[in-house]
């Protein structure tokens, strides 16, 4: 293998020297940004430098890649096939959560795709795990037995075990042996790229991988436009339709998912969590017309992107379908507010089905449980409901 040509035929980017690879954790209500994914963040600048400053890193291609540093708009699943494609070694961050996350382990699958001609010595060299948190004692998985072998000293492990990098991460007292395990992370990093280097191959295209015991509800997710079947608001701003989108946000957080056309929603709702985008030009009867007779626990985005200013306003249309007893959440209009919406109304859909949706008796029919009525607005730029 040389490394004169930038980039595989065909794949574009940089070639990197690792791929971050981790279970996203589910929003907060109370929270824009999830705790742990701000130390997924920290640790990959952390070890990126690390590869950029090794003493014996000779090619200059760059140190990483993780999600954080995909552009909003882009097809995320094509753009992630591309960086797995373009990495030489994957570094997952093993926690409980990571097992059961079918993108995250989709990840795993799609850049082992890559592993399959070489040695079997060789292949594991280029799968470097992480144990990110510790596993509950009953789990005994080869892959932290893996991950612990990062260092020798007994001590370090010990530490490293009962903990997890993420606590030592975020914890000062643990500061050097936080050093010196990502210190031996990027010597390996290092090592493995310069002297195994990967041949230039493509990826397996990500999917989500079956887990076994994953939630069970399939979240349904659907839109209601004027005339168009694969709606695309924000144009060339977002390679995906917005019900593409969402859907693979909720992959991401671990739920199973599935795009459907509005009458199959009304189909699927009763026994389902969902998700109703509404394009602000259908007007305010319009939809009142098309969401009525689906459950109260169905939660509607209103989508003002191209929305002309007058009446009826997107609020107004939010405001009838709270009327109407649904779960209110707040128009949105730019592409960043719909992405940062995003994952918060996956997360909101789903707390309503536990909330309001059926439970399932022993013997007898799905009973609705009783609601106390609607939920108050979510706005998504505080990301949070009012009572």
């Amino acid at each position: 293998m040389t490394w004169a040509d930038p980039s595989p035929a065909g794949i574009p980017g940089p070639e990197t020297y690792f791929f971050l690879s981790y279970a996203h954790s589910v929003p907060l209500s109370d929270a824009a940004r999830p705790d742990t994914d701000y130390w997924v963040g920290k640790f990959f600048q952390d070890l990126a430098r690390s590869v950029r400053e090794h003493p014996r890193r000779t090619v200059e291609i760059e140190a990483g890649f993780f999600d954080g540093q995909v552009v909003p708009g882009a097809d995320l699943r094509r753009t992630l096939t591309d960086a797995l494609s373009l990495a030489h070694v994957f570094v997952p961050l093993y926690s409980p959560n990571y097992f059961r996350n079918a993108w995250a382990l989709g990840e795993r699958h799609s850049f082992r795709s890559r592993l399959a001609r070489l040695p079997a010595g060789h292949a594991d060299r280029h799968v470097l795990p992480v144990l990110w948190m510790p596993l509950p004692s009953w789990e005994d998985r080869p892959e932290i037995v893996q991950a612990l072998a990062v260092t020798d000293d007994p001590d370090d492990r010990a530490d490293y075990a009962d903990n997890g990098l993420r606590a030592l991460c975020k914890l000062s007292a643990y500061d050097p042996l936080y050093r010196r395990l990502r210190e031996a992370l990027a010597d390996r990093i290092v090592t493995v790229t310069e002297q195994q280097p990967l041949a230039r191959s493509r990826a397996a295209t990500l999917t989500s991988r079956p887990v076994p015991d994953g939630p069970g509800a399939v979240l349904v997710v659907t839109t209601l436009t004027a005339d168009r079947a694969h709606w695309r608001p924000y144009g060339d701003q977002h390679q995906l339709a917005v019900a593409d989108y969402v859907a693979a946000t909720a992959e991401r957080l671990g739920l199973p998912t599935r795009v459907v056309g509005l009458a199959e929603a009304h189909d699927r709702a009763p026994h389902s969590p969902a998700v109703v985008l509404v394009d602000a030009g259908v007007g305010v009867e319009a939809a009142r017309a098309a969401l009525a007779g689906l459950p109260q626990w169905v939660v509607p985005l209103v989508i003002a992107a191209d929305h002309a200013r007058g009446e009826p306003t997107p609020e107004e249309i939010a405001g009838t379908l709270q009327d109407a007893r649904f779960p209110r959440v707040l128009p949105v209009r730019t592409i960043d507010e719909f992405e940062r919406c995003a994952p918060l109304l996956v997360t909101e859909a789903r707390k309503q089905f536990l909330r309001h949706g059926p439970v399932d008796p022993p013997e007898g029919p799905h009973d609705p449980k009783p609601s106390l009525g609607p939920v108050g607005p979510f706005d998504v730029r505080r990301g949070k409901a009012e009572r």
